[in-house]
């Protein structure tokens, strides 16, 4: 009876051990799926803006780089869709303040990315059946349309700086990133 204690005691100097290893293999684990963000960002023109955006979607921490697709092409169709509604409301603060040249740039913009949102929804498709050719027409499509924007208010406007420029810069990133990612599934 007196041996008892010994081998509880032998039994209990292996538990730091063992919690070692297994918080060792979770950090592991927790390491090589941030490093899929990571070693997928560096291959994009805007490494920073794809490691925030992909980071921002929890879906992104157990997603193979199909799935890191998906959320970078859903993250592209968000912000079509939030500027779509940014326009709606400059739009409407326009129909109380009256600047008919500026509505109609606002008007012209959102028909333009009333396409682009529209493309980069046939993208999903496209994503879906692996059709890159098609897939990259699209998004191609879709960040001329915001471009299209941006140009149409410089040459209605003149040197008047776009309310849109932020919203165009930020999808046409976006998008940028996201075509980059289709080429590594490819």
């Amino acid at each position: 009876m007196g041996s008892s204690p010994i081998v509880l005691s032998k039994a209990f100097l292996h538990v730091p051990t063992i919690l070692l290893f297994l918080l060792i293999c979770f950090a592991f684990t927790s390491t090589c799926k941030e490093d899929l963000v990571s070693t997928t960002c560096k291959k994009t023109l805007y490494f920073n803006l794809c490691i925030s955006s992909l980071r921002s979607d929890p879906r992104s921490e157990s997603s193979d780089l199909d799935g890191l697709a998906v959320i970078a092409l859903n993250l592209s169709i968000a912000k079509g869709v939030d500027t779509l509604s940014y326009i709606n409301y400059l739009k409407s603060e326009l129909a109380s303040n009256g600047s008919p040249l500026m509505s109609s740039y606002l008007g012209d913009c959102l028909a333009v990315y009333s396409d682009a949102v529209q493309n980069l929804q046939d993208s999903v498709q496209a994503l879906n059946d692996k059709s890159f050719d098609t897939l990259r027409s699209f998004v191609s499509a879709a960040m001329t349309d915001s471009e299209t924007c941006e140009d149409g208010f410089k040459e209605v406007m003149g040197s008047m700086s776009s309310p849109l420029s932020e919203q165009n810069k930020y999808f046409s990133r976006l998008c940028s990133n996201f075509l980059a990612i289709t080429t590594l599934l490819d």
